[in-house]
This record gives C-alpha cells, structure tokens and sequence, in this order.
C-alpha cells in the first residue's frame, strides 16, 4: 500500500468497508490528510454511496465546511457530551450554544477579502481536562456569557425549534439573535 497515494489509500479502506454491505459507515476525519482536489473526490464518493447504496454516514469532523457539505443532522460536542445538535441548515443559520457559536465564527472565509478583515473570536481561558471536567456546564470556564447558574447545574438540553436543541440556558435568546456568545470583546483581542 505504500505506492499508493493519499487518495487511493482512501478508496481502498472505503471499498475494505464496502465488502460486507454495512448499513452505516462511521468515517472518522475521513479526509483530513488529503489535498482539497482528493478531499472533493472522496466526498462526492461517499456522497454517491449514501445515494446509490443507501449507506448511512456518520461522520466525525472538525472541518466544518466538510460537515456542512456532508451532514443532514449536526451534533456539536464538547468535552465529550452533545451540546446542540439539529438539522444542518437550521445549525449553521441560528447556532444557539455558544461553543457552536464560537466554531462557526472561527471558520475560515472563502472570500480572502473577508477573511483578511475578519476578526474570529478568541476563546477564553485552557481547555479542562476531559477526566475532570467543570461543574455544571462543561464549556462555562470559556463562555463569555457564563453566570453561576452554569456552575451549578448541567443545563438542559432545550427544544428550539422540530428537531434542533441546544444545552445552554441562554439557548433560546442566542437562538433568536437576541444573545450572541461573540462579545466586543472577544473581538477586540482577535
């Protein structure tokens, strides 16, 4: 295997998979270490698939434009527990948790204009330790909005809208755009 490239090594553990007709691939960073012209190919691959197979795809990402590209449903996780999940068109037009908030804003712009006078969010404070997680809301120690409360309890998850719920209690003012997570002055530090 080792003459063959990055691209065709992919297509040979999707076909391996592929042999036993699986009824769902779960595809962990499936195209992380490949080029944008083999990432594109190998999408449209599993894209076909899904169609043509009827093969489920669950994909485990953080390129988020592949997740936009590929995912009906989103689920945003942080620290290991699901913090908003919906369909994907609703996610990425109202996201309402703000980790979500915060990784949409980070995202790179296509346009080089818009991304040279971008200013993404800076998030707050280090990363916990996944073994020893905060209290209450696991993502509280980086949120700009963070109160008490949120050390407090683990938020409940919060229907916004059919099928779209987010664990935040400021969930339903953030997904109406009347909360934003990205403050002045997380702009201001970027």
């Amino acid at each position: 295997m080792r003459e063959l490239s990055g691209g065709q090594r992919q297509r040979v553990a999707i076909a391996r998979s592929l042999a036993v007709n699986p009824r769902v691939l779960i595809c962990d960073e499936p195209v992380s270490a490949l080029d944008l012209s083999i990432r594109a190919q190998v999408m449209n691959l599993f894209l076909r698939l899904q169609k043509d197979l009827g093969v489920a795809c669950l994909f485990i990402a953080h390129d988020l434009d592949l997740v936009r590209q590929a995912a009906s449903r989103v689920y945003v996780m942080y620290l290991g527990k699901i913090v908003e999940h919906g369909p994907s068109l609703e996610l990425y037009d109202h996201p309402s948790h703000p980790y979500a908030q915060m990784l949409l804003a980070s995202a790179p712009e296509v346009d080089p204009i818009a991304e040279r006078q971008r200013r993404a969010p800076l998030m707050m404070g280090e990363v916990p330790s996944p073994s020893n997680p905060p209290s209450g809301c696991r993502f509280r120690t980086r949120c700009s909005l963070a109160v008490d409360e949120c050390s407090r309890q683990v938020p409940p998850a919060l229907k916004l809208s059919p099928g779209h719920t987010a664990a935040c209690i400021f969930a339903k003012d953030l997904h109406r755009g009347k909360r934003s997570a990205l403050t002045t002055a997380d702009a201001d530090a970027a």
